[in-house]
């Protein structure tokens, strides 16, 4: 449906000059669970009121789409915090007809959040919604029909938030070789936590973290410090359930692509070295570490790779290595390293991607085998003694290659404290 189709369904509303955005709604047969969630929501005076606004409006069709058990859970407590904030994301600020949203990128709601908006074939697109019926003029605002009913991203939790900071920045020093500065900013998250309120932990799971923090105080060397420091933190956020992913508690991060300086710590090392043509490019980009290039087998060439050195102890207490991959269906090579420089000695790991789909992949650290020159030789490494990580094509393949990483961490066996 076009905009001007829409505009002329518009006019079918019948109001009057006075009606407010409430008083339309309760006078459609298209909006009637929709004035039943703003009841239930508490949030018909907000939309009565004298303060314009602009409400995208699910049909009553939209709402069919939600499972009968969810909605009526959200139309009762517990549920009204939860249908408050997805009601809120329906909501802008100020009276926005159809062109003034068309003309920009997004939008932002009461919620907090963000809409993106695409204006197309005659069509306005906002969120993953369809406006199927365009400014219906209220006496505080203006009303847009939509065809489904827009869900609101997990609100992160404040301890979510003061956690998942103190990571970024302690990742930061300890890649940059200073586990000591990282420890010191974990050791502060993980107080703050201890001698905060509101927390939501019970007087067992403080205690239980109070004994840990100590534990991880009373460790002399710098990196075992962070790394226990480090499971402290992981364990707390595993127990958040705001709909964000949670860290397992049985992993931590090693490589951590939120920093885009993460790219300068990566080398690029091509079959030219034996007079090969293959390419390779490292692009590190919103979280993501992506590898492309293309595999030439002229000049016994054919192969293309990505090492980066690792902090002493990177991989300790753990047996295997965790990534989160999307790959171009080719097989690829995972390599660790006894030593930070780049010689030919390593050990590899090959595994297989699926075109365009992300994949977990779980690499047993003592399984890898050990390769000089990419000759097979006998011997192992052991997690301890990882001092350098790479990625390799190397399948005897010519054509384009693409590998995009958002995660690499190590999984821990030792045993982990309980809250």
């Amino acid at each position: 449906m076009n905009i001007f189709s829409s505009i002329v369904l518009a006019l079918a509303f019948t109001t009057s000059p006075m009606d407010s955005i409430v008083q339309i709604a309760s006078s459609s047969d298209d909006l009637e669970t929709l004035v039943a969630a703003v009841s239930a929501a508490d949030l018909v005076e907000l939309l009565d009121g004298d303060q314009e606004l602009t409400v995208l409006a699910p049909t009553d069709s939209a709402f069919a789409e939600i499972d009968k058990e969810v909605l009526a859970g959200l139309l009762q407590e517990p549920g009204t915090p939860t249908l408050r904030r997805i009601l809120a994301h329906h909501v802008i600020e100020g009276s926005l007809d159809s062109s003034d949203i068309a003309d920009r990128d997004s939008i932002t709601t009461l919620a907090g959040t963000v809409l993106p908006v695409t204006a197309t074939n005659d069509r306005i697109i906002i969120g993953d919604a369809v406006v199927s019926t365009a400014d219906i003029k209220a006496d505080n605002g203006m009303i847009h029909l939509i065809d489904r009913v827009l869900i609101p991203p997990a609100e992160e939790s404040p301890l979510r938030r003061l956690l998942a900071g103190a990571v970024q920045k302690g990742v930061l020093f300890f890649n940059d070789g200073n586990p000591g500065a990282c420890a010191a900013i974990y050791a502060t998250a993980v107080e703050a936590v201890i001698l905060g309120s509101g927390w939501g932990l019970t007087t067992e799971q403080s205690s239980a973290l109070a004994r840990a923090r100590a534990e991880a105080a009373a460790i002399s060397d710098p990196t075992d410090r962070a790394w226990a420091y480090r499971r402290i933190i992981d364990v707390l956020l595993s127990m958040q359930s705001d709909g964000a992913s949670p860290v397992p508690s049985d992993e931590r991060m090693i490589i951590d692509f939120s920093d885009s300086d993460e790219r300068r710590r990566w080398q690029i090392v091509l079959d030219g070295v034996m007079g090969g043509l293959s390419t390779g490019n490292v692009v590190v980009q919103d979280g993501i570490m992506r590898f492309t290039g293309e595999t030439s087998l002229d000049n016994n060439g054919g192969f293309s790779s990505i090492r980066r050195a690792l902090p002493r102890g990177a991989f300790s207490g753990t047996d295997a290595i965790r990534m989160r991959v999307r790959g171009d269906g080719r097989t690829w090579i995972v390599g660790t390293r006894k030593a930070r420089n780049m010689g030919g000695d390593s050990y590899w790991t090959r595994f297989d991607t699926i075109d365009g789909e992300w994949i977990t992949v779980e690499v047993p650290i003592r399984g890898m085998e050990r390769h000089y020159f990419g000759n097979r030789r006998p011997g192992s490494i052991d997690p301890d003694e990882v001092m350098a990580f790479e990625f390799y094509i190397y399948d005897k393949k010519a054509g384009p290659f693409s590998l995009e990483v958002d995660s690499i961490g190590g999984i821990v066996v030792n045993e982990e404290f309980e809250l």
